[in-house]
């Protein structure tokens, strides 16, 4: 699909004096105007310039949230998803404060899934490497158009898929899982500069996870697992940015300690690194 932005032709201006505009002998009221340029290839993101004589504050808005979204003369605005926009300016010069605003369609967001195999339909093993961890191997098999982990005590073993990313560059996780319930059990997305060695156990950035121990994946679940998740190195929000460009290992690993991964083991499906563009 191309994503192409486009910028509605309809504009409003609206001037109004703020509560903070002070005496009107200061002088008159700034007569707001401003420039918005899609970026080139990144449909999501804006720049703004304010073209208001006299100006020394600038505020910008979206039209949906309260507060505003930039505080410079020129800026960069960003909208994660495709809608349509009111974008204003609210400027303050010596006269006090007057708004002016564009009416604009943006696309959101363009993100690409940079994973191969991640559907777990027939052949997406050739794209993936068991990893034996050391120890009594968890099961991990793609059968059913899923990639199943399970085990009957206690356990380790991943799998991963090395990838190329761009330094700076956001880059999110998605993936469903579902299971009956396990009990002390780990099942991590990892994600490492190293290249995993089979034999050994591997530890790097956990992105998100289940853990039974911090209370998810206890009970019953079908989700996707980054809502799902209760543990992380990070925010927990399946985000990450890289500080150069490179190749880094998504390691998925389900183990137990004490316990299983429930009845059926945990299921894997529609897994997903995606790259902002």
């Amino acid at each position: 699909m191309k994503f192409i932005p486009y910028i509605a032709a309809a504009a409003m201006l609206m001037t109004a004096c703020s509560p903070d505009a002070g005496d009107a002998e200061l002088g008159p009221l700034p007569e707001v105007s401003f420039t918005a340029t899609p970026m080139p290839n990144k449909p999501h993101k804006i720049i703004v310039e304010s073209t208001t004589p006299g100006a020394f504050r600038w505020l910008w808005y979206n039209g949906v949230a309260a507060n505003p979204i930039g505080t410079r003369s020129r800026d960069t605005l960003t909208f994660p998803e495709a809608g349509e926009y009111v974008i204003s300016l609210r400027a303050f010069g010596k006269g006090g404060s007057a708004t002016a605003s564009k009416k604009m369609t943006m696309e959101g967001i363009r993100r690409i899934n940079i994973l191969k195999g991640s559907d777990m339909e027939t052949g997406a093993n050739a794209h993936w490497t068991i990893l034996n961890t050391g120890g009594d191997q968890t099961a991990i098999q793609f059968t059913g158009g899923k990639l199943v982990f399970s085990n009957t005590g206690n356990s380790n073993g991943a799998i991963y898929q090395a990838v190329t990313v761009k330094k700076d560059v956001e880059y999110t996780f998605a993936g469903k899982v579902k299971g009956n319930g396990a009990t002390n059990t780990w099942f991590e997305v990892i994600i490492g500069t190293a290249q995993p060695e089979q034999g050994k156990d591997y530890a790097a950035f956990k992105l998100v996870s289940l853990n039974t121990w911090a209370g998810c994946g206890k009970v019953v679940f079908d989700g996707n697992l980054t809502a799902l998740s209760c543990s992380s190195d990070g925010a927990n929000t399946g985000t990450i940015k890289f500080d150069k460009d490179g190749t880094v290992y998504l390691v998925i690993k389900a183990g137990s300690s004490g316990g299983t991964l429930g009845t059926g083991g945990i299921q894997m499906d529609d897994v997903q690194f995606l790259e902002e563009q």
